[in-house]
């Protein structure tokens, strides 16, 4: 048997595969999110203190632009920051889209979770399935999803 065929090997593998995923998103978007909100800082500022530097569309936009920024940046601290939660439910629906043009992104509901993950994690549970399922809260980003027994119905 080989090293690599270890399950426990596997699990830490795409443990750290899913963590480094966060860790890629808040590198690429918290630039954008400072540049942003300085930009509107100091846009608005000079707005409310009759400058003529920018204009309200300008506050406006750049406003637009930290909200989106500073939505992905502040999940990815924040998932970086703290540790995966585990819920256990029902898978109630199973499906894929297409995020971008090369990329196809898979995705559960479990309870009331709706959480993504690669086909590798997914490749085991159908709809219906009972399942444990370990993922970042606020990125929703699936790290190991288990199936397991269905509780036992009472009067059966």
């Amino acid at each position: 048997m080989n090293w690599q065929d270890d399950p426990e090997i596997q699990q830490k593998l795409r443990e750290r595969r899913v963590r480094n995923g966060i860790l890629r998103s808040a590198i690429i978007w918290t630039p954008f999110f400072v540049v942003a909100l300085a930009a509107l800082l100091f846009f608005g500022f000079d707005q409310l203190t009759g400058g003529d530097r920018g204009s309200w569309f300008l506050v406006v936009v750049l406003l637009i632009f930290t909200v989106l920024f500073g939505s992905q940046s502040i999940q990815s601290l924040v998932d970086l920051i703290g540790q995966p939660r585990t819920a256990r439910g029902e898978i109630t629906r199973r499906w894929a889209r297409n995020d971008m043009i090369l990329m196809k992104t898979h995705y559960v509901r479990v309870g009331k979770h709706i959480l993504r993950g690669d086909i590798d994690i997914l490749a085991d549970v159908t709809t219906g399935d009972e399942v444990e399922v370990r993922f970042y809260a606020h990125s929703a980003v699936i790290v190991h999803v288990e199936k397991v027994d269905a509780p036992a119905q009472p009067g059966a």
